[in-house]
């Protein structure tokens, strides 16, 4: 038998709980946990692991289950034009970049950066701006329509080389 703590062989092994985990190790390594009874696989009451390789299994589970991309609702993303609708609705309130940088805690560079779009708003800094200027930077996007594949061989570049030859 090998020690799962050291790697030594040995001709006899102790189950022992080390930080949380029951590993079969040697009698050297067993200072190291508290001695455990009963076989390795057998899950016991009361053990410390239990809890958390639960939620861990059950998270797990959440994350491989299918999900249905077409059923979910219209999520929201940031509209195309936001850097237009934050300087509208600056100018319109009389503000210069500095002043709306002011109300939501950015340097007006940021702010100035936001209207040309050569910085795109973090998640942080959306329900400020929108929530100052009284704005929605964010639309509903409804998810794009994928027509399935029909059963007959898809279009290679090759068969569009073909295609365009003829």
């Amino acid at each position: 038998m090998i020690c799962e703590l050291c790697g030594k062989e040995v001709p006899r092994t102790r189950t022992v709980s080390v930080e949380g985990s029951v590993l079969s190790v040697c009698g050297e390594c067993a200072k190291f946990g508290s001695e455990v009874a009963g076989p390795i696989g057998v899950r016991r009451p009361g053990n410390l692991a239990d809890p958390v390789v639960a939620q861990r299994l059950e998270r797990r589970q959440q994350r491989m289950a299918e999900r249905d991309i077409y059923g979910t609702p219209a999520a929201e993303e940031l509209a195309e034009d936001f850097g237009e609708r934050i300087r509208q609705a600056r100018e319109a309130r009389g503000w210069k970049q500095a002043d709306l940088g002011a109300k939501v805690n950015e340097r007006a560079s940021v702010i100035a950066k936001l209207e040309s779009r050569a910085m795109v708003p973090t998640d942080a800094m959306i329900p400020k701006i929108e929530r100052v200027l009284g704005i929605r930077l964010r639309e509903k996007v409804e998810p794009v329509a994928v027509k399935k594949h029909s059963g007959s061989a898809p279009v290679t570049l090759g068969d569009l080389i073909r295609m365009d030859e003829e």
